[in-house]
């Protein structure tokens, strides 16, 4: 899928995490193709289909002066038509549990919080698409192997800063449930690194020889994010649903 539509989608949640795709380790089938873009999460793609909706929900950590605040920001995006070629076509209109996403110019549909939604779609629950044209409706609590919103615990540790000279290891606390694959993530200013790796891993270790070239920086980032993917068909045709929560802590690069 185009990465442009992703990056549309995920205007707000770049300024919350921020990555481009440096390294990538193969997980389970399927294989999408991760196509971050600096200042966007890694959010998996598909070159062959005939639409795809996405939920993503980023959880953002920051500290100041000792203290953790987290901040969640649920957005979407769909599209309907040849996601080989990027052809997309009018669907109408297209809500994420409720919420009415707007119609772009290629025919892609995204959520971007605003002031009436500063923090987003509630995606904490269930996850329900509701498209008109052509007529899809999708509820993960009653479809078919629908799964919802992955669900993990806190990136692990209370570090502010990442020394890119020593091997460094990103981890979360407790569990990773409901996910097929999970992104682990690096972003300084020069580049960025993604790791995918397989259902519920919860642990991976940068090499300070992987983290070299990375650019220090007071903005970057470490993000662990569990997704989950599935197929539905729709008279034929062949939809992705794909849910993707992404844990985001602003640290500095040095």
């Amino acid at each position: 899928m185009n990465k442009q539509i992703f990056a549309l989608a995920f205007v707000a949640a770049s300024t919350l995490a921020a990555c481009s795709k440096d390294e990538a380790t193969p997980g389970p089938s399927p294989t999408p193709d991760p196509k971050p873009t600096p200042s966007s999460t890694a959010t998996p793609s598909y070159g062959s289909g005939d639409g795809a909706v996405v939920a993503l929900l980023t959880r953002t950590t920051t500290s100041s002066f000792g203290v953790e605040v987290d901040m969640d920001l649920g957005t979407g995006v769909a599209v309907f038509g040849n996601l080989a070629t990027g052809a997309y076509t009018d669907a109408g209109k297209i809500t994420l549990n409720g919420t009415e996403l707007a119609k772009q110019a290629n025919n892609s549909y995204v959520f971007i919080p605003g002031v009436s939604k500063p923090t987003g779609i509630d995606l904490g629950s269930d996850i329900k698409w509701v498209v008109t044209t052509p007529s899809f409706t999708y509820d993960a609590s009653s479809a078919a192997g629908g799964r919802g919103m992955p669900k993990a615990g806190k990136i692990d540790g209370s570090y502010t800063f990442v020394d890119i000279s020593k091997d460094f290891t990103l981890s979360v606390s407790g569990t990773i449930t409901k996910s097929d694959s999970v992104y682990f993530q690096i972003n300084g200013a020069s580049k960025s690194i993604l790791k995918r790796m397989a259902a519920g891993t919860t642990s991976v270790t940068f090499t300070a020889s992987e983290l070299a070239g990375l650019g220090k920086t007071a903005g970057g980032s470490v993000t662990v994010a569990p997704w989950n993917h599935e197929e539905q068909s729709l008279g034929g045709k062949k939809i992705h649903v794909i849910n993707e929560l992404a844990l985001s802590r602003t640290v500095e690069i040095k």
